[in-house]
């Protein structure tokens, strides 16, 4: 189903300063300059008992409720690799006017997506994860360790629908911020807020102010650099049940210090499963067993049946033995770290799947080359599965160890496709992919400058063997006519193709050295058969000259480009009398012209 739902944001919305409630916000500046008028204040300081707001978006969100039923707002999580549907903001922070934020594209080194990788990169302040370790593909960095009195923000806007009443988000933030120890107003910040539009209220549980200072909770002093405090990944629920019909809107915000010389910053994400964030509720046609996983890092977990009457187990995972009835109800009880969140109960269902899931490969195994990436998600490969099916990539048959490189597949191995239907039940099944090595080049002749003479074999600088080619332009589509034979300088390129029809391709120069040119003073065209052309041995090294012949009177007699056939002595095919004649030569543009006499004897 897909809803379009159309709503105005609003609010004077104070969102640096805790508590939550409007009413206790004296005296809070937070600036929200027009997109259009970017030094024009929409939001102005709001003061005690006072909560102005104007109208100023309208939004049409586009919702879709998507696979497997988790009915979450579009790109809420920012699977999509980008800010679609989110509000990037920036601005500056100062001690006098708190912090100004202006809408803005997402702006460089302020609102940067990660995408997950097999090889963890790590927050080099906090040495923690900088992808959140929900499993989602994306997550988000807001800020950054430069100084200059920045200030970013990230906001998302949606309405619950009104027949959920059921309704749940979790967010996931990590911070890292500099303790210059200045004044509580002057420090570093960070802000998560969630706002009810509707009811023009904060949600008090999940919201979080952090001001750089020592103790705050969950905080630690970075091992590396002291004077930064860290906190690493952290879940918040929010509670939405009862919220049907309501416009929400999350509100991240970072800043540095107002002096402008001490940074902070913060990592988001949002899960993708805001129907119920418990995981395995469907019931698949083979499955004979139940196991049903709650939302990532809670410090604990208490399962119960619908009445809470009988407690079920404890801990992340929950597993019964056998399928229970469909509509079955299940509750876990989520309790967040101290001073991290909200306590809060989800609900789950149990439904039963009737569809069978046929997952195709039309390769089970591929051979690639090592200097071209696989992309192993190309839809060809799955070409007629059962349609509709959400595709994910893993390194183990388990599937618990996700393989996000899978566009980009560069080492040999088995890997794993899951095929999820829109009830999340799935199939997985393997796919061998072998890499295979680039050929080595072994270069035995040396390339030092060829002297004339003598020519270039390019056969004889690497190893024979098969599959060598030469070229004469780096994409090998123009050979090289006699590569034994190589006369003229320039760059030539030589290909080995595997058997496996992997190739490389490197280039060689050609430098040829000339012997001094030599022009003889005399010949005679007597038709004796000696001596009769003026012959120039050294000229054919020069393929590109022209010889210029004149009388005394600087009348051109004979002109030739090549020198291919060699002066007889006749103009226009008559001898020239006995005498001295001039000549000009040039051998190539590069060259300066040569200039002398030759005589005529007979």
């Amino acid at each position: 189903m897909t809803t379009y739902v159309s709503m105005w944001l609003c609010g004077s919305k104070s969102v640096l300063n805790s508590p939550i409630s409007p009413e206790d916000n004296a005296s809070s500046s937070v600036y929200l300059v027009s997109p259009t008028k970017l030094n024009q204040p929409v939001f102005m300081r709001t003061r005690k008992k006072q909560w102005k707001y104007h109208w100023v978006l309208f939004l049409s969100l586009l919702w879709h409720y998507g696979a497997n039923g988790q009915g979450c707002p579009a790109n809420i999580g920012f699977e999509a690799g980008n800010f679609t549907n989110w509000e990037t903001l920036r601005g500056n922070v100062d001690s006098t006017n708190g912090i100004s934020l202006g809408y803005s594209i997402p702006y460089p080194n302020q609102h940067f997506v990660y995408k997950s990788s097999n090889t963890v990169a790590k927050d080099p302040y906090g040495e923690f994860p900088i992808n959140c370790p929900n499993g989602s593909k994306y997550s988000v960095r807001l800020g950054n360790n430069s100084s200059g009195a920045e200030a970013e923000g990230l906001n998302y806007t949606f309405t619950i629908p009104a027949d959920k009443n059921n309704f749940s988000l979790i967010y996931h933030y990590a911070v890292v911020m500099q303790n210059p120890n200045h004044t509580v107003k002057e420090q570093p910040k960070f802000t998560a807020k969630v706002f009810n539009v509707t009811t023009n209220q904060y949600i008090g549980c999940s919201s979080f102010e952090y001001i750089a200072a020592l103790g705050l909770p969950g905080f630690e002093i970075s091992p590396n650099t002291p004077s930064v405090l860290f906190k690493n990944w952290t879940p918040v629920t929010i509670k939405l049940a009862g919220f049907a019909g309501a416009t929400i809107r999350l509100e991240f915000v970072t800043n540095d210090c107002t002096k402008g010389g001490h940074f902070g910053y913060a990592y988001v994400d949002v899960d993708e499963n805001c129907l119920s964030p418990v995981l395995g509720n469907v019931v698949c046609q083979n499955d004979s067993s139940l196991s049903l996983t709650g939302p990532y890092g809670f410090s604990s977990y208490r399962w119960f049946n619908e009445d809470f009457s009988k407690l079920l187990g404890t801990g992340e995972i929950y597993k019964q033995p056998v399928v229970p009835p469909e509509n079955t109800v299940y509750a876990v009880e989520l309790t967040p770290h101290p001073d991290q969140g909200c306590l809060d109960t989800v609900y789950t269902r149990i439904r039963y799947s009737t569809e069978a899931i046929d997952l195709k490969l039309t390769q089970s195994f591929i051979s690639n080359c090592a200097n071209t990436a696989l992309d192993i998600t190309n839809s060809l490969i799955t070409t007629g599965s059962t349609p509709d099916l959400a595709f994910n990539y893993f390194i183990d048959p388990g599937l618990t160890q996700p393989y996000f490189s899978a566009d980009s597949v560069q080492a040999s191995g088995t890997y794993y496709i899951k095929a999820t239907n829109e009830d999340g039940c799935f199939v997985s099944k393997p796919i061998i992919i072998k890499i295979n090595p680039l050929p080595l080049f072994a270069i035995t002749g040396g390339l030092k400058p060829v002297v004339r003479p003598a020519i270039l074999d390019l056969t004889s600088l690497v190893s024979s063997g098969s599959g060598i080619s030469y070229w004469q332009d780096a994409q090998a589509t123009i050979p090289v006519a006699n590569p034994t034979n190589i006369l003229k300088n320039g760059t030539y390129y030589i290909k080995i193709t595997t058997a496996e029809g992997c190739s490389a391709i490197t280039s060689v120069t050609a430098s040829f050295v000339n012997p001094p040119f030599v022009s003889p003073n005399a010949f005679s065209p007597n038709g004796d058969g000696i001596n009769d052309t003026w012959e120039l041995p050294e000229i054919k090294y020069y393929p590109d000259n022209i010889v210029e012949i004149y009388n005394r009177s600087g009348q051109m007699l004979f002109k030739s480009v090549g020198y291919d056939k060699p002066w007889d002595g006749k103009q226009n095919g008559k001898d020239l009398p006995v005498g001295t004649y001039y000549y000009v030569i040039r051998l190539s543009q590069n060259d300066p012209p040569l200039g002398g006499s030759v005589t005529i004897v007979r």
